[in-house]
C-alpha cells in the first residue's frame, strides 16, 4: 500500500499565526491567559495548550482581568471594546484574511449598502462579521437561501473565507438579479482554496482517502466533502486510533490530507499508524468473505473493475499478459492428438495470441460489418463481436453509422466467450471509459471542453461530452435565459465543475468561461479607460434618469442631459436596448467603478452657428420650453433656447408668465441679443408682433386747471386728471430698446 500525503495539508498561516501568539504569551504574561473560546478547531491542540495555562471561555463577561486571546475567527468591535473597558490586555490572534473581510464589510455597511454573508450564520467567524455591520448584515449559505432575499437597492458581498468557491459565485449569481447596484468582494482565504484543489488531485490519483481534523471544524468538513465528491472512498478522522485496518483492504494507493487546525505531529501520528498496517499486515487479516457489520460499507472494486484505467494496445505480436499464450492453447495429450491443426499452426497461434479477460480495454481492426453485429480482430482465435446496442453512446440502428472496415477502435471485453466461443466486446463501454479519463483530466486541469446539447430538460440541457452530462440553466449564459430551446443542436463551450463518476454525474458550466473572459476583458478595459476617449459600446439598461453603457465589461452612465443638445423627455425616446453607439468618456473613477458618459459631445454644437443662423431683429418662430416667474423659455431650435422676459411677453403689463403663454406654445420671437460662449440669448413676443393702430381715446380728458411743476422740474397729475410724464413720451420709443 502507498502513502500520499496531499499538498498544503495541516495548519495554515492564520492558525499557525495564532498558535504561535499563544505560545509567546505564555512566556511573557502576567495574570492569567483566556482564549474566546477554542483557539482553533482542534480537540488535542487546544487541551495541549490548555495545561500550559491558556484556558477557553465561552463569553468575555466571564472574565475580570488578564489576557485575552482573540481566536483565529475574529470578534465583533464589541467584544474588543468590552475588554478594553474591562483593562483586559488583548492579544489579537484573528487571521489576516479574516480581519480582511471584516474591513471590506464595515466599509460596505459605512457607504450603505446592504451586507450578505455567505456562510455558516452559526460559524464563529460568520457571527464576527456580522458584529462589523453593527448587526445588520442577512447570512446565506447557498443558492437556495439566497433565492429568498428581498430585493435591496445596493448589496455588498463577502464570503466566510472558508466557502467553496463553487458555492460562492453561484450565490452571487443570484444576488445580481436582488439589486441594481452589487459590490462583490471574494474574501475566500487562497490557502483554503489551494487546499482543497490539491485534496481533489490527490483523491483523482488514489482508492482510498483520510481527512485528519476536528469534526467541529467548517474547513475540514468541507475538505472531506469536496474528497467525497470525487467519487474517491472518504473517511475523516480525529486520531490516528480511528484508523480501521478494514478500510485499507486491496487499497494500492492512499490519500492522506488534513483541516487548517491540524498540527504536523497529528498528520505525522496518522501516516505511521497506516505504515504499520503494512508492516504487520493487518490490512490483508480481514478478507471481503469475512465481512462484518463493521466492515459491510467499504467499497471494494469489482473483477470487471479491478485494473479500470489500463488499455491493451493487441497488435501482430501481441502484448504481455498473466498467462503466456502457450498456456491458453495447453490441451491434454489425447486432445492434442485428435487435433487437424499442424504444428506450424499452433506455434504461429501461440505466438501471436494472447488471453483476454472480462473488463480490459483492447485495440482491434473492424473486419466486417453485419446487421445486427460488428466483428471485431483482436488477435485471438476468433473475432470479437460487438452487437448493435453495444456499439455507440448514441443509440443507432445502422452499424455502418460512424465506422468502416479497416477502422482500428478500442472496445472493452464483456464476455470472454460466448456460447460460439466468440468474445463479445463493446465499443461504447469503451468509449465511455476515455470520455470519463478525459473529463477527469479535464476537471482537475480545469480545461475548456465542447458538447452538443443533445435534450432541453427542466433546469437545464443535456449535453453530450463522451456521456452525458448536465448544464444547469443558470449556468448557460452570464445572464438569466427565458427558452433554453434555443440551444437545441448547438454546441457549447464547457468546463466540468462537479464529477462523480461512481453516480454517473458530471454537471458542466459554460457561464464560468464566460464569467473569465468578461473579467478579463473588463479588466483590459479598465487599464485602456481614459477620460476625453470616444468608445464605441452597446447600450445595456435604459433607466428614467439615463443608459447604461458596455464598454467592454464595463457599464458607463450616460445621463440623459448628456443624450443631446436639445430637451430629452426619455432616454427611450433616442435609444434602445441592444443599440451599438460611440459614446465621449466625461469622466473615470476607477476607486467608485463609475464611468461618466456623453453622446451629444459627439455631435456639433448648435450654438456654434446661432450668431450667424440668429441676427438681432430677426423673427422666428420657437417651442415654450419651460415657465418661470421672470419669464419664458423659448427654443428656436434643439438645443438653442433663449429668454422672453416677462416685460417682452406682451404691450400691455403682465402679472403672471402662464397668463400669456404655456409650456408647448409655438409663438413668434424677435431676436434681441445672442451670446455664443455664454450660450444664451434674449427674445421678445411683444416686438414680434405687428404694431397695433392707437386706440381713439373712449373719453375726452376735462380741460386741466392748474399744473403743479415742482421744483425739481418733474411734473405730476393735477387734482382733476392733467398730463403726466408718461403722456408726453411716444410709447415707440421704448421699442427699440434692448434688454
Amino acid at each position: 500500500m502507498e502513502i500520499y500525503v496531499a499538498e498544503h495539508a495541516g495548519f495554515c498561516f492564520g492558525v499557525k499565526r495564532a498558535i504561535e501568539l499563544a505560545e509567546t504569551s505564555l512566556s511573557s504574561r502576567k495574570g492569567p491567559l483566556y482564549s474566546l473560546g477554542p483557539l482553533i478547531h482542534n480537540p488535542q491542540t487546544v487541551a495541549l495548550l490548555e495545561k500550559k495555562g491558556i484556558k477557553p471561555v465561552e463569553g468575555i463577561e466571564e472574565i475580570n482581568n488578564g489576557s485575552l486571546i482573540i481566536r483565529s475567527h475574529g470578534v465583533s468591535p464589541d467584544t474588543l471594546e468590552t475588554g478594553e473597558s474591562k483593562g483586559l490586555t488583548i492579544i489579537d490572534a484573528t487571521c489576516p484574511f479574516v480581519q480582511r473581510a471584516q474591513r471590506l464589510a464595515e466599509t460596505l455597511y459605512n457607504d450603505g449598502y446592504q451586507v450578505i454573508v455567505i456562510g455558516d450564520a452559526n460559524h464563529p467567524e460568520v457571527i464576527a462579521l456580522i458584529g462589523w455591520t453593527r448587526g445588520t448584515a442577512v447570512v446565506v449559505e447557498n443558492v437556495q437561501e439566497a433565492i429568498k432575499l428581498p430585493f435591496f437597492p445596493k448589496i455588498g458581498a463577502v464570503a466566510q473565507t472558508t466557502q467553496t468557491e463553487s458555492n460562492f459565485w453561484e450565490v452571487i449569481e443570484v444576488l445580481r438579479k436582488k439589486t441594481e447596484d452589487l459590490i462583490v468582494h471574494n474574501t475566500i482565504c487562497h490557502a483554503t482554496r489551494d487546499r482543497q484543489e490539491a485534496a481533489v488531485k490527490l483523491a483523482g490519483k488514489v482508492n482510498l482517502m483520510i481527512v485528519v481534523g476536528g469534526r467541529n471544524s467548517s474547513n475540514t468538513r468541507k475538505l472531506a466533502k469536496v474528497c467525497e465528491g470525487t467519487g474517491t472512498t472518504t473517511y475523516l478522522i480525529e486520531r490516528a486510533e480511528e484508523l480501521c485496518p478494514r478500510w485499507f483492504y486491496d487499497k494500492v494507493r492512499v490519500g492522506v490530507t488534513a483541516g487548517a487546525s491540524t498540527p504536523d505531529w497529528i498528520i505525522e501520528e496518522v501516516v505511521q499508524r497506516m505504515k504499520e498496517f503494512n508492516e504487520f499486515d493487518e490490512v490483508n487479516e480481514v478478507r471481503p468473505e469475512e465481512s462484518t457489520e463493521e466492515t459491510k460499507n467499504v467499497q471494494t472494486v469489482p473483477e470487471a473493475e479491478e485494473d479500470e484505467y489500463a488499455v491493451r494496445e493487441i497488435g501482430v505480436s501481441g502484448l504481455e499478459t498473466e498467462n503466456t499464450a502457450d498456456e491458453a492453447l495447453s490441451q491434454p495429450d489425447e486432445e492434442k492428438e485428435e487435433d487437424s491443426v499442424s504444428q506450424e499452426v499452433e506455434a504461429h497461434l501461440a505466438e501471436n495470441l494472447i488471453s483476454i479477460r472480462r473488463g480490459d480495454i483492447i485495440t482491434g481492426t473492424v473486419v466486417q460489418i453485419n446487421e445486427n453485429e460488428v466483428l471485431v480482430d483482436i488477435g485471438g482465435k476468433s473475432e470479437g463481436i460487438i452487437p448493435l446496442n453495444e456499439l455507440s453512446l448514441v443509440n443507432t440502428h445502422d452499424p455502418k453509422e460512424g465506422i468502416q472496415i479497416g477502422d482500428k477502435i478500442d472496445v472493452q471485453v464483456i464476455r470472454v466467450e460466448n456460447e460460439d466461443g466468440n468474445p463479445v466486446l463493446s465499443k461504447k463501454r469503451a468509449d465511455r471509459r476515455k470520455a470519463w479519463e478525459k473529463l477527469e483530466e479535464a476537471f482537475e486541469n480545469g480545461t475548456e471542453l465542447k458538447g452538443k446539447v443533445i435534450e432541453v430538460v427542466k433546469g437545464g440541457l443535456l449535453v453530450d461530452v463522451g456521456v452525458r452530462g448536465f448544464v444547469p440553466a443558470s449556468l448557460v449564459e452570464r445572464g438569466y435565459v427565458a427558452d433554453l430551446n434555443q440551444y437545441l443542436d448547438t454546441e457549447l463551450r464547457l468546463r466540468v465543475i462537479e464529477l462523480d463518476r461512481s453516480k454517473n454525474k458530471i454537471v458542466l458550466s459554460q457561464k464560468v468561461i464566460l464569467d473569465e473572459e468578461y473579467e478579463a476583458k473588463r479588466n483590459e478595459t479598465w487599464e485602456s479607460l481614459e477620460e476625453g476617449q470616444t468608445r464605441h459600446g452597446i447600450v445595456r439598461r435604459i433607466t428614467d434618469f439615463g443608459a447604461f453603457v458596455d464598454l467592454g465589461g464595463v457599464d458607463g452612465l450616460l445621463h440623459v442631459s448628456e443624450i443631446a443638445w436639445g430637451r430629452v423627455e426619455h432616454p427611450a425616446d433616442v435609444l434602445s436596448e441592444g443599440q451599438e453607439i460611440d459614446v465621449y468618456v466625461l469622466g473615470v473613477d476607477r476607486e467608485g467603478g463609475k464611468v461618466s458618459l456623453g453622446l451629444k459631445q459627439l455631435q456639433q454644437n448648435p450654438w456654434e452657428l446661432a450668431a450667424e443662423k440668429y441676427a438681432p431683429g430677426s423673427i422666428v418662430e420657437g417651442k415654450v420650453l419651460r415657465i418661470a416667474p421672470f419669464g419664458a423659455f423659448v427654443e428656436v431650435e434643439p438645443g438653442v433656447e433663449g429668454l422672453v422676459h416677462i416685460s417682452q411677453l406682451a404691450n400691455e403689463h403682465v402679472e403672471k408668465t402662464e397668463d400669456v403663454v404655456s409650456i408647448g406654445d409655438v409663438v413668434p420671437v424677435k431676436i434681441l441679443s445672442v451670446d455664443p460662449e455664454a450660450q444664451r440669448m434674449s427674445l421678445s413676443i411683444r416686438q414680434a408682433k405687428p404694431k397695433e393702430k392707437k386706440q381713439e381715446q373712449e373719453k375726452e380728458r376735462p380741460p386741466k386747471k392748474k399744473e403743479n411743476v415742482e421744483q425739481n422740474g418733474s411734473y405730476t397729475e393735477d387734482e382733476e386728471g392733467g398730463i403726466t410724464i408718461g403722456d408726453l413720451i411716444d410709447k415707440d420709443i421704448f421699442d427699440n430698446i434692448e434688454e
